[in-house]
């Protein structure tokens, strides 16, 4: 037995170089991976955030493996891209920005133009209201300067001037409160800016029944009950139902004319219909018919002003009117106005 190698030791040994050799492996491949593959990445994930703060170029890393170059290429062309995308929408937000501002002053100039022109047709259109009686009373005057005219030709002249002159007072008078409802806004708190459009009804209904105009039309009612108050006094609402009223009674057949009024609440608040049978609007004349001294009827039996009226009270409380295009099975017109209920909060 004494020439035999004892095999314990020569196993520990080796196992001891082996542990060694594994634990210098592992240091090795490490560091291999730190240096092509750890440390490449990073570099190019900070380069990417530096492009992403704002940098303008994209720094590679120029060491590392074959397929992080490669992925580092491409980043870098994708990044070159982005700038240069960047760059196109740059140019056309300035090309955007600049149209921006040329629409807005053309809109201005246009703007411009068209207060001028309404300013033209309104001074055009009083002049020509207020002319016509003016010349009738000039004439009147010069015959009775002239005389040589019995008391009763005296009488009927001037009784002729009392008529120009009072439709003068109702031209003016039109006016003006087409001109009130754009500088006259009250407290939307206040309490005489509410009123029952309910009531408002029934004293335009007292007001117009007597009258010639509407003796030979059949009126039909058609409302929702318990409708809640609007943002619009009941004064101003029995101005804006007489205005439609007389207008429909005014373009219906007689006999056999008649008008409908129809009332409902609606989610924009408190719509109302005035439907007729009679010849309904032109065309031509729809676009223009809310305009100062736009009417379609003879002359010297309107002003042109009272649904330019009518516009100007209802959108001083944010309301609106207008006229359909369609009026139902029998033609005519149908004009409709919606106007905001009252706050619920009125104390």
């Amino acid at each position: 037995m004494a020439g035999v190698i004892p095999t314990a030791p020569l196993v520990r040994l080796l196992a001891l170089y082996m542990g060694i050799f594994a634990l210098a492996l592992l240091v090795f491949m490490y560091l291999a991976m730190t240096r092509l593959v750890v440390d490449p990445i990073e570099r190019l994930s900070r380069a990417a955030g530096r492009v992403a703060e704002g940098a303008r170029s994209l720094e590679l890393p120029r060491t590392g493996a074959r397929e992080l170059a490669e992925l580092a290429g491409s980043v870098a062309r994708m990044t070159e891209r982005l700038r240069a995308d960047e760059e196109s929408l740059r140019v056309k937000i300035d090309e955007a920005t600049r149209y921006a501002k040329e629409l807005e002053r053309a809109q201005e100039r246009l703007v411009r133009s068209e207060r001028l022109a309404s300013v033209g047709r309104l001074a055009a259109g009083l002049a020509h209201e207020i002319g016509n009686p003016i010349a009738a009373l000039l004439g009147f005057e010069e015959l009775l300067l002239a005389g040589g005219l019995d008391e009763a030709d005296q009488r009927d002249f001037l009784q002729r001037m009392k008529r120009e002159t009072e439709r003068i007072h109702h031209i003016l008078r039109d006016l003006l409160d087409f001109a009130r409802p754009a500088t006259s806004m009250r407290d939307p708190r206040a309490a005489e800016a509410f009123g029952s459009f309910s009531q408002a009804l029934d004293a335009a209904l007292a007001l117009v029944k007597p009258q010639k105009a509407l003796r030979d039309v059949a009126i039909t009612l058609d409302v929702e009950k318990d409708l809640p108050l609007v943002a619009l006094s009941e004064a101003r609402l029995v101005q804006i139902l007489l205005n439609l009223l007389f207008n429909a009674a005014d373009a219906v057949p007689k006999p056999g004319g008649r008008i409908e009024l129809v009332a409902r609440a609606a989610p924009e608040g408190l719509r109302v219909e005035v439907r007729d049978n009679g010849p309904g609007v032109a065309s031509h004349v729809r676009d223009r018919l809310f305009e100062p001294f736009t009417t379609t009827k003879e002359v010297g039996k309107g002003t042109g002003l009272g649904l330019a009226v009518c516009r100007g009270l209802l959108e001083s409380v944010g309301g609106s009117i207008g006229v359909e295009e369609e009026a139902g099975e029998d033609g005519g017109a149908c004009f409709s106005f919606t106007v905001p209920l009252a706050a619920k909060d009125l104390s």
